[in-house]
């Protein structure tokens, strides 16, 4: 843009409603022009934030892992969050086309923003719809996924005919495979109930019950794992050291934990590796280790791996190590850690409180 252009255009947003023309002429002089290429990625989430961009021409998108937040348009603002708070970037930042931005640097943003307060207002006025748009957005969307877990609930239905089969059919009584598809229609069941009450804010208590960790992994293991088509191919050894007693702990929970980690570690080997999962005792815990041979995490992917929608899948959606988290330690009042070395694999350790009450 030419200056004239940019003056005019500058003028037509909020921030730049109360800037002089002298103070606005000033300002240009410290700010930048960028041209970006199309796909280019302006910042990363995590990054010191070092400056605020205007875009002057094209479009942007602001995202975490595969979820698009917002699409940035021409003569509106972003990256000024990660100044105003003195925090690392909440998201990452890319064109969608080829773009023309105006920079400003941390400086030149205190310089001139600081002491202009009423353009301070604008900005906040700025992010006060940026929050209601997207609190409407996240309600809109809470309300269809309620409605879709609702009608899952009533199309689990007809899963109540294994029970009817077990019963009438010769040979049936007792099948493990049918014992599989009863616990598995019972369990998504349960995760309905809890998700449906979560979204009228009721609260339920998971269940808890005493009961033996190596035979949960073994009947895992002669199930629904049996039949994962990401664990296909791969072998699963078990070790015990020890004797692990009885104690309490979520089934449902644990099995979801074991399952994302089992499954994780086979989409990272290759086809014909092993998987190993060591449980042992240590003092009054339960300590369970599943160990992969495959490619390893890199110190990039290290530090996020247990952020929201972090992913490093192509069909991923980056909750399923948050929840093997939180069903670890804010159920069970244990620990989920890992350690990995590049091309030599990963090891994810599990601890439970024996002794302790839990739920």
């Amino acid at each position: 843009m030419n200056p004239t252009e940019l003056l005019h255009f500058l003028r037509t947003i909020d921030l730049f409603h109360f800037f002089s023309d002298e103070e606005l002429a000033a300002f240009l002089e410290k700010a930048r022009e960028v041209q970006v290429a199309k796909g280019e990625i302006l910042f990363h989430e995590g990054e010191p934030g070092q400056d605020m961009y205007l875009v002057l021409r094209g479009m942007v998108k602001i995202f975490r892992g595969n979820r698009v937040i917002d699409v940035i348009k021409p003569g509106d603002y972003f990256g000024e969050m990660a100044i105003i708070e003195n925090q690392p970037r909440s998201a990452s930042v890319a064109t969608l086309e080829e773009s023309l931005l105006l920079q400003v640097p941390l400086a030149v943003f205190h310089e001139y923003f600081s002491r202009q307060p009423k353009s301070l207002v604008a900005m906040m006025r700025t992010l006060s719809q940026r929050v209601r748009r997207d609190l409407h957005i996240l309600g809109h969307d809470y309300e269809q996924i309620n409605i879709m877990v609702h009608d899952m609930k009533n199309l689990l239905t007809p899963f109540h005919l294994l029970e009817v089969l077990e019963k009438t059919v010769p040979g049936l009584a007792g099948n493990r495979y049918l014992a599989c598809m009863v616990k598995a229609r019972g369990d998504l069941l349960v995760l309905m109930e809890n998700a449906l009450a979560q979204a009228r804010r009721r609260q339920v208590a998971t269940p808890i019950h005493t009961d033996s960790l190596d035979k949960l992994i073994a009947d895992l293991l002669e199930s629904a794992w049996m039949v994962h088509p990401d664990i296909g191919g791969r072998g699963i050894r078990v070790e015990v050291t020890g004797s692990l007693p009885e104690f309490p702990f979520s089934s449902l929970g644990l099995c979801r934990v074991f399952s994302n980690l089992v499954v994780n570690a086979a989409q990272a080997s290759e086809a014909g590796g092993l998987i190993a999962i060591a449980l042992s005792r240590e003092a009054d815990e339960a300590v369970v280790k599943i160990i992969d041979q495959g490619h390893g995490i890199s110190d990039e992917v290290r530090e996020k791996i247990f952020q929201p929608h972090f992913t490093t899948k192509g069909d991923g959606n980056g909750i399923g190590l948050i929840s093997c988290k939180q069903i670890i330690e804010e159920t069970h009042g244990g620990s989920l850690s890992f350690a990995s070395t590049p091309g030599q694999g990963t090891t994810f350790t599990i601890r439970l409180p024996i002794s302790v009450s839990i739920g």
